[in-house]
């Protein structure tokens, strides 16, 4: 009879064991610009979205201690003007996404 801990580890292993689900690529024309060779065929949920619903002046993080001024940043352009996400969060979640005057926004790491 096995132990729990066993009986675990055997879930875990059969969970680690299932097949990748891969994302679905549309067969149409692509929109002028897009480069096909930079996707890359990764399984989905293999990266954890990272959705920003509150955005703060950069200044005023600084300024309150909440993020350190050596803090290495990853800044986009959005509708609203620069968004500065966290790199090192960033390395973690790889797709982060969000709003900007009503227009969606998405970065990549």
């Amino acid at each position: 009879m096995l132990s729990r801990y066993s009986l675990g580890t055997v879930f875990a292993a059969a969970a680690l064991a299932q097949a990748p689900v891969m994302p679905q690529l549309p067969k149409g024309p692509a929109k002028p610009g897009f480069d096909i060779s930079r996707f890359a065929p990764t399984a989905v949920g293999t990266f954890e979205t990272f959705y920003v619903k509150d955005t703060y002046p950069l200044k005023k993080v600084l300024d309150e201690g909440k993020v350190a001024a050596d803090t290495r940043l990853l800044v986009i352009e959005t509708a609203a003007g620069r968004l500065a996400l966290i790199t090192d969060q960033m390395t973690y979640h790889h797709i982060a996404q969000g709003q900007a005057h009503n227009k969606d926004w998405m970065a990549t790491f």
